[in-house]
Parts: structure tokens; sequence; C-alpha cells
């Protein structure tokens, strides 16, 4: 019996065989389609896993934090664009050599570990993304004493650790965790998936928002950028096509389908004043 070796790509979409097609070689027949069915891009996903543990608590304090907090999450995954800062993987080689002729051989395999990810967003009314940013990086280090606060959720009533929200601190409480996919065309299969782990945001966007030229008018589009390490696995594919399927369960991808708010409110004729009745006269 043969041995057999587990797919490491197990939840992504499996390729067409087109072992039977000449392809580019020779008469191209673009009667026959099938063969260029090109990888497209544009179609991703991101899922907010987790966010840090000490905003979380912040965002049962009270009702402005929580507004806050849980818009941005919103945001972050529902306004979501696109992101930047994925690498290759990349590879380095050793010469072997008797002195007048050589050859390169791979040694080494080089895999992204950590790097930073940047999205852009569309800032929004009461500054939700500068100030979920600012609130997470005054709350690991107060820019002034550089002591970490969690913004308070470290003193008790009383001003000491006693009764305090979050006992103690860790990283374990910094972080957030996203899930991001990109599929085919028709968003119901992955192509690739990565868990984004251990992120954090590295700026709050304070320029963007309070530089300004008079007469100058226009959105403030935001660099959200993250730091963070990237992981890609088949248990990590498995869960992006759970998420994947969730969407495809709760969105709607065709306008036809869709119940457009205007036309839920839209009026009928007789609510309408200007909509004359005529008298209807039987000969």
């Amino acid at each position: 019996m043969a041995n057999t070796v587990g797919n490491m790509f197990t939840g992504t979409l499996s390729p067409k065989d087109l072992t039977a097609y000449t392809l580019m070689r020779g008469v191209t027949d673009f009667s026959n389609l099938v063969q260029f069915n090109n990888f497209e891009t544009g179609y991703s996903f991101l899922i907010v896993l987790n966010i840090p543990k000490f905003l979380d608590t912040l965002a049962t304090q009270n009702d402005e934090y929580s507004k806050l907090i849980n818009t941005y999450r919103h945001i972050l995954e529902y306004d979501f664009r696109g992101i930047s800062g994925f690498e290759d993987m990349t590879s380095e080689s050793s010469e072997i050599t008797n002195g007048t002729s050589s050859v390169n051989v791979i040694t080494k395999v080089n895999y992204q570990s950590a790097s930073t990810f940047t999205m852009r967003y569309f800032e929004r009314n009461g500054l939700v993304l500068s100030k979920v940013n600012e609130l997470f990086l005054r709350g690991i280090k107060d820019p002034k004493t550089q002591v970490k606060t969690y913004d308070g959720l470290l003193r008790g009533p009383d001003g000491t650790a006693s009764g305090a929200q979050i006992a103690e601190t860790g990283y374990e409480n910094e972080y957030f965790e996203f899930l991001y996919f990109v599929t085919d065309n028709s968003c119901r299969d992955i192509e690739k998936a990565f868990l984004i782990t251990a992120a954090q945001p590295t700026t709050a966007a304070l320029a963007e928002v309070t530089n300004s030229e008079k007469g100058t008018i226009g959105w403030a589009e935001v660099d959200m950028s993250f730091q963070g390490v990237p992981l890609s696995n088949p248990a990590i594919n498995a869960k992006a096509v759970q998420f994947l399927n969730w969407i495809n369960q709760n969105t709607v991808f065709e306008e036809m389908h869709y119940g457009y708010q205007a036309v839920a409110n839209m009026k009928d004729p007789n609510d309408l004043p200007y909509q004359a009745s005529s008298s209807k006269v039987d000969f």
C-alpha cells in the first residue's frame, strides 16, 4: 500500500486539471475557455477575532466607551477595503565550487515573521479610529511617564490595586487577532488564509485629522498599521471556510435580492398629497 501525504492546502480552492490542454503552445483554442480561468485579485475579507482584553473591559465602563470600541471593531471588519504587508516566501543559496566552476543550491528558506500590515480607512465623525488607537497606546504606556495604566483599569475605587478591573498587566491583555482570507471571484471558496496574531496598532492618526489648510476640504483617510505575525496552515484554512460560509449566509451579494431601505420606506400612492383621484363614470 502506497504511503499518503496530507495536503497542506486543504480547505483552499482546488485548481482545475489543465494537463489535457495545450494552453499557449501552438494554436491557442480560445473557443475552450476552461483553460484560462485566471486568479482574480480584489476579493478579500478581514475578521476581527479578538481585541485587547483591556479594551474589551473599557467597553464595559460607560456607554461612550462601549459605542466607541464596538464601532471601531465593526469598521475594521465591515469597512475593510484591502491590506498590504504580506511578503513572498524566499530562499537563500550557498555555493558549491571546485575553484573554477560552481553551482548554487538552496540552503535556507525564509517565511514571513514579525511584520507590519497596513489597511486604509476613511475616518468617521467622532474620530472613532483615532480615539481607540489613542486609548490603546496610552493604555499600554503613558507617553509622558512610560507607565502601563490600561487607562485606569489597574486602579480600584480607592486608587489602589484592590478592586482593580484588571489585576495584572501582561502582553496577553494587549493584542488584536485577525483572520484574513482571499477568495475566488464568487466569494465561495478560499484561495489563501492567514491568522494575524499578536497584532498591535502602531500609531494613533492625530496628524491626519488635525492638520488643516483653510479652503482645502476632503475626507481624512488614515493608515491603520498593525504589527503582527502571520500564520498559515490547514487548521486556519478550515476556520476561514467557516467564516466565509457565515458571511455568505448573512450577506447579500446579488443586488436584485437586496432590500434597499429607500424601497422599504417608500410611500404608497395614496400617501402622496399631490395624487388626485378621478371620478369613475359608468355609461
